[in-house]
């Protein structure tokens, strides 16, 4: 995954750049090799009149999928940066939970087309015979041809 830093009124050390390579492996373990780009920007506010504000870290994760951002405003770079990186993470759990089947085990829900390859076994359900069809054939048209002659 790239990493992109972008910067406005303050500098970035080695220190925080480390920082957030060692953060960002958690990631990995819950997007796996989906996200292809996670763009930084940390920012520097000033609070009006010479004083200095505090520090504003936004996480933008890009891939395949919808965009995931977030941010926070800290005392420092690193708090900014630990608030905005929970979030972000919080979304990822959040998205990787939406997907996972609940049920028990390593159960998956099986597909229309997985259940009939194998002819619905795995599903304790028994095609019926040809003559129950026939038999429920019969009695649609009985029931059709009776509504016939009750509406003339």
């Amino acid at each position: 995954m790239q990493v992109n830093f972008v910067t406005r009124h303050i500098e970035i050390t080695d220190r925080f750049r480390q920082y957030v390579s060692e953060k960002i492996a958690k990631i990995s373990q819950l997007n796996g090799d989906r996200a292809l780009e996670l763009d930084v920007t940390v920012s520097r506010h000033h609070g009006g009149k010479g004083l200095v504000g505090g520090d504003r870290v936004e996480l933008t994760l890009i891939g395949p999928g919808p965009v995931i951002r977030a941010e926070s405003d800290g005392e420092d770079k690193y708090a900014a940066f630990d608030l905005a990186f929970g979030r972000l993470l919080e979304q990822l759990r959040r998205d990787h939970d939406k997907h996972k089947v609940h049920r028990g085990g390593a159960h998956h829900q099986k597909s229309l087309h997985e259940a009939s390859a194998d002819g619905f076994r795995g599903l304790d359900i028994e095609p019926a015979s040809i003559e129950v069809l026939d038999e429920v054939e019969h009695q649609l048209k009985r029931d059709e041809w009776i509504r016939d002659e009750q509406a003339s």
